[in-house]
């Protein structure tokens, strides 16, 4: 199982493909002007998308969780 890497921690490698046009598509921009960011700016994730002003996708606590009718101990959730 991978552990999940927070945002904060994420660095974009500006010489692989894949990582710029993944990143560039994920921020709705192009990748010419992700790579020139990272070159400005450096490839950590959270500065570029402060950048170009595209915070992480926010996601409701409750929208987060499964609605569970009986809790793993057989009680009423």
């Amino acid at each position: 199982m991978q552990k999940s890497v927070p945002f904060s921690e994420v660095v974009i490698d500006p010489s692989s493909d894949l990582q710029i046009h993944y990143w560039a598509k994920d921020m709705l921009i192009q990748p010419h002007e992700l790579r020139d960011a990272v070159r400005l700016i450096g490839p950590r994730l959270c500065d570029l998308r402060k950048y170009f002003g595209r915070s992480a996708a926010i996601i409701c606590l409750r929208d987060r969780r499964e609605p569970r009718t009986v809790s793993p101990y057989g009680l009423p959730a």
